[in-house]
């Protein structure tokens, strides 16, 4: 995988640290590189396998909130070539010019994958209209690698090499709610979190989660950031652009089964507004459940 993004002096090595399990002959294991630089948030590498049968890789590239740099996201993983999870993506922060460049390589690689697709409603709610994404379906390891290479050429050369400060603080708040919006949804919907859980406990899940999550902006944990942090995520019937959900709120979501969470979050929703409250806390979804 390409680290040549940003020169050596640019970057600090903040890993790696790799969790491995054996169960008979089933190896479960990741492995993560963490870099940071002087534009850059948190570059994460991250290796894993999982009951010896799937293999993947990630890639993701956090910028500081005072550039406009988009974030890069590369995930690979499954079965391949039969069953491929695939996704590349730059995803803007702010309003960006249209990269002619970037809409070429997107016509060029979209036309070229046929099976290209994705059911995923969330990954929908933070891909970008350049986004190729690829759900256990067959393609080719060579065209996944040129597409990475050449996406990431487009990022370093037009976004990242002559990126600036932001000119104004309301851009510095709209790239930091675009960040903790893309983080808390993947974290939402991490499959690896659970399989982490269980083959590792939560200590190692925890390290993995500041890891993969915790950088400025992170999730809640900087007070500059917790009234962003505190706005829902994912799509619902009522207004919740109304409705904020603190971090305890979210954090008890966080921790239902998956195929619960969407319930829980119309019915705490929908009750919220029949009430007239502003405010989700996990308590008031606790007496809701009662």
């Amino acid at each position: 995988m390409p680290l040549n993004i940003y020169t050596r002096s640019e970057r600090e090595r903040l890993g790696p640290f790799e969790f491995c399990t054996r169960d008979n002959e089933k190896v479960t294991q990741t492995i993560f590189r963490t870099y940071n630089g002087d534009k850059l948030s948190r570059l994460i590498l991250e290796q894993y396998t999982v009951n010896s049968k799937a293999y993947g890789v990630v890639l993701t590239i956090y910028p500081k909130s005072e550039f406009g740099i988009p974030i890069f996201t590369f995930q690979l993983g499954g079965q391949i070539p039969d069953r491929v999870i695939f996704v590349l993506d730059i995803i803007p922060l702010i309003k960006m010019e249209p990269i002619s460049e970037l809409k070429d390589l997107f016509l060029k690689y979209s036309s070229e994958m046929q099976n290209l697709g994705t059911s995923q409603d969330w990954m929908n709610q933070i891909a970008s209209e350049h986004a190729l994404v690829c759900q256990y379906r067959p393609l080719e390891p060579d065209q996944i690698t040129n597409a990475l290479a050449d996406y990431l050429q487009i990022w370093k050369e037009k976004f990242y090499m002559p990126a600036e400060p932001n000119s104004g603080e309301q851009d510095r708040k709209a790239a930091i709610e675009t960040i903790l919006r893309f983080k808390k949804i993947l974290h939402a919907n991490d499959a690896g979190i659970d399989i982490y859980l269980k083959k590792f406990g939560k200590p190692m899940v925890a390290a993995i989660e500041d890891a993969a999550f915790g950088s400025e902006p992170s999730l809640g944990n900087s007070s500059e950031n917790e009234e962003i942090a505190s706005e829902p995520v994912g799509n619902s019937d009522t207004d919740s652009g109304t409705l904020k959900w603190t971090g305890d709120a979210e954090q008890y979501l966080l921790e239902a089964p998956k195929f619960v969470r969407a319930k829980i979050r119309e019915n705490a929703e929908k009750k919220a507004m029949e009430l007239g409250i502003k405010i989700i806390t996990a308590e008031f979804i606790e007496n809701l459940r009662k």
